[in-house]
C-alpha cells in the first residue's frame, strides 16, 4: 500500500501487484463508493499475467476528501499523474461503474496512454429511473448519513439471485462501505457524477479497443444501453446472466473471463 500526492496536494492511496509479472499493465477503477479492498481477489487472479494496478480516487476509500466535487477531467489527469509517478507509459483500463466512467474521461484526454478499454455496468444511454436512483442516494446520504444510504443502496446494485443467497451478509457489506468510505468524500463524488458529460458523448470519437459488459438484473444500466455504448465504441458487448450491477462481485469468474479473453 502507497500513497502520492498529486500536484494540487491531494494524497492518493493506490497499490501495484508488479512483483508477479512482467506483462502489460491493468488498471481497475472503483464504483464510486468503493475500495482497492474490493479488487483484492481479482489482483490476485490476475497479477501473474499483469501488472495490476489499484487506487482510490479522489474522495474515495484511503485516497483524500477533495475541497470541491470532483470533474471528470480532473480524474483523469489524477490517473496520469500517478501513471507518472510510477513510471507507466499505457495500461489496459477496465472500470467498474463510476470507475467506467473515469475510464472514458481518462480515453479521451490521454488516448496515447490507453491500450484496451473494457467498460463495466456502464450505459449510452442512461434513463429516468437510473437518473432518479442515484438522486436518491445522494439525498439519502444529505438527509441520513452514509450508513442509511448503503443500506438503501443494495437493492438497486446488487441482483435478486445475490440478495437471495447472501441475506445474512448484508449487514457486513453495508459495514464494510461505513468503514471505508467518508461521507463528505461520498457526497462530492455523487456531485461530481452527476455533474458527468454524457456517456454517449465520451464515447463517440474514441477510437479505441473497447468490451462493454452489463448484467440482465442491472436497474441501472439497460441491455440496449449497454449495447449502444459498445456500438459507439465499435466493439464488443456481453451479457452477464442472474446478475445486478456489481458484476465483478456478483459474478467474479464471469467478469474475469470476459475480461481475460478480451485482452488476450
Amino acid at each position: 500500500m502507497s500513497t502520492f500526492e498529486l500536484s494540487d496536494r491531494v494524497t492518493l492511496h493506490f497499490e501495484a501487484h508488479d512483483q508477479h509479472s512482467q506483462g502489460p499493465w491493468l488498471v481497475l477503477l472503483n464504483g464510486m463508493t468503493q475500495s482497492t479492498q474490493h479488487w483484492m481477489s481479482h489482483a490476485r487472479a490476475l497479477r501473474d499475467r499483469y501488472r495490476v494496478l489499484l487506487y482510490d480516487a479522489r474522495g474515495q476509500g484511503q485516497s483524500q476528501v477533495p475541497a470541491q466535487a470532483p470533474t471528470l477531467a480532473q480524474h483523469a489527469a489524477d490517473l496520469a499523474e500517478l501513471f507518472d509517478h510510477l513510471g507507466i507509459q499505457r495500461a489496459h483500463l477496465a472500470g467498474f461503474s463510476h470507475g467506467a466512467r473515469v475510464a472514458l474521461g481518462f480515453a479521451n484526454a490521454f488516448p496515447e496512454r490507453l491500450d484496451k478499454l473494457v467498460l463495466c455496468s456502464a450505459t449510452a444511454r442512461p434513463t429516468a429511473l437510473a437518473d432518479t436512483i442515484v438522486r436518491a442516494w445522494y439525498e439519502v446520504l444529505r438527509t441520513g448519513g452514509l450508513e442509511a444510504m448503503a443500506w438503501a443502496s443494495l437493492p438497486t446494485i446488487l441482483g435478486s439471485d445475490f440478495l437471495g443467497s447472501h441475506q445474512k451478509f448484508l449487514s457486513n457489506v453495508v459495514k464494510a462501505s461505513v468503514q471505508r468510505n467518508q461521507p463528505e468524500g461520498v457526497r462530492l463524488l455523487l456531485e461530481g457524477l452527476m455533474a458527468f458529460e454524457p456517456v454517449a458523448e465520451l464515447a463517440a470519437d474514441l477510437d479505441v479497443d473497447a468490451l462493454v459488459i452489463s448484467a440482465d438484473q442491472d436497474l441501472l444500466v439497460t441491455t440496449e444501453g449497454a449495447k449502444a455504448l459498445a456500438d459507439l465504441l465499435d466493439g464488443e458487448h456481453i451479457l452477464v446472466e442472474h446478475c445486478g450491477h456489481t458484476i465483478p462481485i456478483e459474478r467474479p469468474e464471469a467478469f474475469r473471463d470476459a475480461l481475460t479473453r478480451f485482452l488476450s
